[in-house]
């Protein structure tokens, strides 16, 4: 597996009712920053998406933050980042950030991070990219989102070997354990 360096961060624009998902953010940019990891992430200055930006600059971090323009227009951009860049739509800032970067991190977050998650996973089991997807299940976060994709499984919906496609993990070192092991196989559907 290519070497990983830019790892991008899908997380809530809030910061949920448990507190410690905020803990984990920050605990997560400092890490990425003393591991020499640029942080790619969606832009944002609120909720999760900020913390992440700021943990990370604040731990000597550098941070890509790519936002679609009419949210910057509606002052949610956070400026404070090593790079922004704005997209003309939502789908662009998906496919620069997958461009720009090496592995992906889902922390916890609402129905656009759910969407994230699942577009970077579908695009996995079509061979779009290779890329190690992870997520980080703070306090059993997730725990229902990958019950639901196994019940897919089960239900002959998708493959099993699809589950291999993500790494779900419970804490950051899980996390980047999971990424040295992982190995992206197609599912046989796509292999025969």
């Amino acid at each position: 597996m290519p070497k990983i360096k830019n790892v991008c961060v899908f997380c809530g624009s809030n910061h949920g009712y448990d507190p410690d998902f905020l803990t984990q953010t920050n605990a997560l940019g400092q890490y990425l920053a003393a591991n020499h990891h640029p942080v790619v992430y969606g832009g944002g200055k609120e909720g999760l998406m900020g913390a992440i930006a700021e943990s990370t600059m604040a731990a000597g971090g550098e941070v890509i933050g790519i936002i679609p323009t009419f949210l910057s227009e509606m002052g949610l951009a956070e400026t404070h980042v090593t790079t922004l860049l704005e997209t003309s739509t939502m789908d662009e800032r998906k496919d620069e950030m997958l461009r720009q970067s090496d592995a992906f991190i889902v922390l916890p977050g609402g129905f656009g991070t759910f969407e994230e998650f699942t577009t970077m996973l579908s695009w996995s089991q079509i061979n779009v990219h290779q890329k190690p997807i992870a997520l980080f299940n703070i306090n059993h976060y997730f725990d229902e989102l990958v019950a639901m994709m196994q019940k897919c499984c089960d239900q002959g919906f998708a493959p099993q070997e699809n589950m291999d496609l993500f790494i779900d993990a419970a804490s950051i070192d899980e996390i980047f354990t999971g990424f040295a092991n992982f190995h992206h196989q197609l599912p046989y559907k796509y292999t025969n």
